[in-house]
């Protein structure tokens, strides 16, 4: 029985958030794209590196891009880690089975040594005769297949960790056993929607902890001298932390387009705490009901988020209303904390309300800080 943790599920609802930020920010299509590529870069990369297979990352970018053909082992091993990742993806539709570790072991062993252009009649190197898998693996391999299939109980997050260190536990092929399970898990989370629109790179993150990775590789082989469901839940416990670690990283690249969407250098530091706080908020004015704000006030609330503060002057020409209506708007928007005055007279602005307070109306939308402090308010008293 795996042990999922509180913590476990705070990662999860940070898989949500970034997903909302994404759509907020609204990347184009173009540099979403060279991420996708980056990241596949990356996980073909650090994929390599683990199983030992060294190449430099520029070398891996222009094998990916087809800049240039693949030569010797380890740069057939970029090219075919790439075409695994790819056929896989043509599987999306399939259930796990055990037709897909076959086809690995072609395409990342014998495809990498059995190179016709390598084995010679004046080449040292000879074919390799490609491994079997025992009865006995092939019975757990399908065990554990079946079981993730079906699973219910799990999150697809655990079950993605879950898939990937009982795989490494059992005995299959004699190397590509790592590339296997973190191609299969990568298939598992896109398959089912957490791979953060093809930008997750795990391999990083393990190629980062690697000693403390291949300890877990080497106690599940060593006979199961630990009882096995105690091994499960700490590299579950390893597999999240890692999962999260790789949700920061992408945060922070997140944060890194939207601050160049904004110009942020340019700003002010007023401005600037503005922003920082529409990235971690923004995104939750579209999940605000339309009996709370009317599509006008939301695309105010927009205008504010992108400019820092508007004048009620400049909306009425925006939106070529009356100013008593826009008016109406700064009123409702203010009794609902989103917005706050700044100035006054000729130079009074409207900007986004940094210190929310309790509304009944907007609580489910407020800052999670505020919820924090209620609770410890409550727990004191």
């Amino acid at each position: 029985m795996f042990v999922v943790e509180e913590k476990h599920f705070d990662i999860i609802r940070l898989h949500d958030e970034l997903l909302k930020i994404l759509d907020f920010i609204d990347l184009p299509e173009n540099i979403l794209k060279i991420e996708q590529q980056n990241s596949s870069i990356v996980r073909n990369y650090y994929a390599n590196a683990i199983d030992h297979n060294l190449v430099d990352i520029k070398t891996v970018k222009y094998i990916v891009n087809q800049n240039i053909r693949a030569k010797g082992v380890s740069e057939r091993a970029v090219e075919q880690f790439l075409k695994a990742e790819k056929w896989l993806d043509s599987q999306l539709e399939e259930p796990l089975n055990i037709g897909m570790i076959h086809q690995l072991q072609r395409m990342l062993i014998n495809d990498v040594y059995n190179n016709k252009e390598d084995i010679n009649l004046f080449s040292s190197q000879t074919a390799r005769v490609p491994e079997r898998l025992s009865l006995a693996s092939e019975m757990e391999i399908e065990a554990l297949f079946e079981f993730i299939n079906s699973d219910e109980e799990y999150h697809p997050i655990h079950q993605s960790w879950i898939l990937h260190f009982r795989l490494i536990g059992i005995k299959i092929f004699s190397e590509a056993k790592s590339k296997m399970a973190l191609l299969l898990q990568h298939f598992w989370l896109k398959k089912k929607g957490y791979d953060l629109n093809g930008l997750l790179s795990i391999e990083h993150e393990i190629h980062s902890n690697k000693n403390n990775y291949l300890n877990f590789i080497f106690e599940t082989s060593d006979e199961q001298t630990h009882e096995q469901s105690n091994d499960l839940n700490a590299q579950l416990s390893f597999g999240m932390e890692l999962y999260e670690d790789q949700l920061e990283r992408l945060k922070l690249l997140f944060q890194k387009y939207f601050r160049k969407q904004v110009e942020f250098d340019k700003l002010n530091p007023r401005q600037k705490n503005i922003m920082n706080y529409v990235f971690e908020r923004g995104y939750k004015l579209k999940e605000i009901d339309d009996s709370i704000l009317n599509k006008r006030q939301k695309l105010i609330m927009y205008i504010i988020q992108n400019k820092g503060f508007v004048s009620t002057k400049e909306l009425v020409s925006e939106f070529d209303c009356n100013r008593k209506t826009i008016q109406r708007d700064f009123t409702e928007l203010t009794n609902l904390n989103l917005v706050r005055v700044i100035s006054q007279g000729a130079g009074l602005r409207y900007a986004v309300n940094l210190n929310e307070e309790k509304n009944s109306v907007m609580e489910k939308y407020q800052a999670d800080f505020l919820r924090v402090e209620e609770n410890c308010d409550m727990a004191v008293a």
